[in-house]
């Protein structure tokens, strides 16, 4: 093996793009992350040097230290921009005083860029095995995981948090909606493409590669390297996976994992574990502690009203924002005056910037997604049979159901799930009564929306109905302008520079309370009796507000709700409104839209209702002690109280969505859902 130096005429082009390739860069490193610049440095002079094996073979041998050392500085080459790239200018840099990415990656645990090895280094030698030669099994092998790191950068630009291998099952809905929302590509190409081009040109300074094996020789070598590294890799994920669990907020799986070990980590934990102590008969044991009749359907009267669900995309209560800001005009005038007959209160969701099916499920399942795989989306991925559901219990007592979504029938597999939810009717855009001059951006206004509503909701001819309707005006992709929506300025400098982002928002808020004003207004006029809900599902993917709107921040779970009816509300609700915390959660607020509709809770919901007192609000980032009165994040239970009622909460859960074997508590509800289908078909 012979290294040389030399260089000549011909060799200036590639100098030139070399140097080019480093220096753009370099300068964008500069200020930001300064270990970067050793790697443009090294990998430029690398591009000098060239590797050639002797033409009459000797020393070849030693062909066989490059081969190790070699995925080794792939290994190295590419962990380090695939998280560059997820990390650059987030706000855990700016925080940390220190200009490397190395101390900001490992510097709790030093030793665990080590875990990641093994998979790229596996990949190597699967190219080998392919019979690919050194130089372009080292040239390639970065590809993949470069595209994953692309994958994970967009999809943290448009939704606030990283990808896991949950994201799989929602790859179609990702399509659907990618066109409305812009994907930077100035990072991507300086601090990906630009040193993945500079590291291809070093790998083609290997020449003349001398045979040394047999090729059957080499492939049987390659094939057990390529083994054994993979396999290294999933006993390290197995041992990692003790003390550690994959992050879905913001970016703290590059932080606290690695980028590929979060994912990895997602995909070990998406298969759900028995909780400790449960049995097959819990929920019937637990039915008969708190004497509750599993076959008890619940109850209406001719005092109960129509039910209305209103999931309002990306909807929050900008008023608690916009003064730090200074702004003091409220975009949402009506929806925060209204008092008669009205309750107001934070819900805390599951998700945040997307993952809207994940709000739905809590709110007619009952079940929170916080103890679930991390990641999970169970429309995709656990709801493969009839799930009870409030759709379920209303349709048992007479109600006519119907869900309405204003956007593309293929998002989420709705239609697959709406029925084994229990909705008789659907509808998505195509269904909807509208014109083209019906529309806001690319979206169908709320207005629009709710005319469809009126005309579903008021059609029961005597019969009750519950209605469901999902939004789609306030959906994310702030950042285009519109010749059917002009943008009124609001905000003249957001502190993160999101400003146009910002003010759209707040207009597209602004034209959700005309339209929330209309329909209530409609509603008034009703003798019938309706009870409304109306909910934010999670909180826009936008930046640019405070510091607590970032991703995963303090508050960014928090999304606003009121319950409104056309007749006198209880009293008694709402003083106990008045007299709580002011937060629920998405898997608790239907039991206050049944109080309110006057609905005597089912057997089920009864045992939903019966952990609220001590765990009144729990969601995927944490839960709110009644016992310490303070939120807590997920995995820190202070309190045998807290850690006995989340024991509840998990095994009803699991018993629900997860255990095969049936009880009798679940043999009621299927009965109860076998029932309906039945009438639905003498109907």
């Amino acid at each position: 093996m012979l290294f040389s130096v030399k260089q000549g005429l011909k060799d200036i082009p590639r100098l030139v793009v070399a140097f080019a390739l480093a220096l753009v860069p370099a300068i964008f490193s500069w200020t930001r992350l300064n270990d970067a610049l050793f790697w443009y440095a090294g990998l430029f002079l690398l591009t000098f040097l060239t590797i050639r094996g002797r033409s009459d073979g000797k020393n070849k041998w030693t062909w066989f230290v490059l081969e190790a050392v070699l995925p080794l500085f792939v290994s190295a080459f590419t962990i380090y921009f695939m998280q560059y790239i997820n990390l650059v200018d987030h706000n855990r840099i700016s925080t940390v005083e220190t200009s490397s990415l190395y101390v900001v990656m490992y510097g709790s645990e030093t030793m665990r860029w080590l875990y990641e090895f093994p998979i790229i280094i596996g990949f190597y030698f699967f190219l080998r095995m392919l019979t690919v030669s050194r130089r372009f099994a080292a040239a390639f092998t970065p590809l993949p995981f470069m595209l994953i790191s692309l994958i994970n950068y967009f999809t943290y630009q448009a939704r606030g948090h990283e990808v896991l291998m949950s994201d799989i099952y929602s790859i179609k809905t990702a399509m659907n909606v990618a066109s409305t929302f812009e994907f930077p590509l100035l990072y991507p190409i300086i601090f990906v493409a630009m040193p993945y081009a500079l590291f291809f040109i070093v790998c083609l300074r290997i020449k003349d590669e001398p045979k040394i094996l047999p090729w059957f020789a080499k492939i049987a070598i390659s094939l057990v390297l390529c083994v054994g590294f993979e396999a290294t890799f999933v006993f390290l994920l197995d041992k990692w996976s003790l003390t550690n669990s994959p992050q879905a907020w913001n970016d703290k799986g590059s932080i606290y994992n690695g980028l590929l070990m979060n994912i990895a980590l997602s995909a070990h934990s998406l298969h759900q574990k028995k909780p400790e102590g449960y049995t097959d008969d819990y929920v019937d044991q637990l039915a008969k502690q708190l004497n509750v009749d599993p076959n008890y359907p619940g109850a209406v009267t001719d005092d109960s009203a129509n039910v209305i669900v209103i999931l309002s995309e990306s909807y929050m209560q900008l008023r608690d924002y916009l003064p730090m800001m200074g702004v003091f005009e409220d975009p949402s005038p009506y929806w925060n005056s209204l008092k008669d007959n009205t309750i107001h209160g934070y819900i805390t969701s599951s998700v945040y910037g997307g993952n809207t099916p994940n709000s739905e499920f809590e709110f007619f399942t009952g079940i929170t997604t916080s103890y679930m795989p991390t990641g999970s989306i169970p429309y995709t991925m656990f709801i493969k049979k009839d799930t009870y559901s409030l759709v379920w219990a209303l349709d048992n007592l007479g109600y006519k159901s119907t869900a309405m979504h204003c956007y593309l029938s293929s998002g989420w597999q709705r239609p697959r799930v709406y029925p084994l939810l229990g909705f008789e009717n659907m509808m998505f855009i195509d269904d909807f009564e509208k014109t083209k001059d019906d529309y806001i951006r690319n979206y169908l206004s709320d207005q629009k929306a709710y005319e469809n509503l009126v005309n579903v909701a008021t059609s029961g001819n005597g019969q009750k109905t519950l209605t469901f309707l999902a939004t789609m005006q306030n959906h994310g992709g702030y950042q285009d302008a519109f010749d059917n929506f002009p943008v009124k300025e609001y905000v003249t400098r957001a502190f993160t520079g999101e400003t146009f982002p910002v003010n759209n928002y707040i207009n597209l808020v602004k034209e959700s309370d005309k339209a929330l004003k209309w329909l209530l207004e409609r509603l008034s006029q009703e003798d019938e009796k309706y009870c409304v809900v109306i909910f934010g599902d999670h909180q826009p993917p936008i930046s640019g507000f405070t510091n607590n709107m970032a991703p995963g921040k303090n508050s960014s779970w928090c999304v606003p709700y009121i319950i409104w009816t056309n007749y006198e509300m209880d009293p008694e609700l709402i003083q106990a409104q008045e007299n709580s915390m002011g937060y629920t959660s998405l898997n608790y607020l239907a039991l206050d839209v049944m109080k309110a509709a006057h609905i005597d809770y089912p057997a089920y919901f009864q045992l939903i209702n019966s952990t609220r007192e001590e765990i009144p609000c729990i969601n995927a980032a944490g839960y709110y002690s009644s016992e310490l009165g303070k939120f807590l994040t997920a995995d820190n239970i202070e309190t045998e109280k807290d850690k006995e009622t989340i024991s509840v909460i998990r095994k009803v859960q699991y018993s629900f969505m997860f255990d095969k074997n049936s009880n009798q508590f679940e043999d009621a509800l299927t009965n109860t859902i076998n029932s309906v289908k039945s009438n639905n078909m003498q109907g």
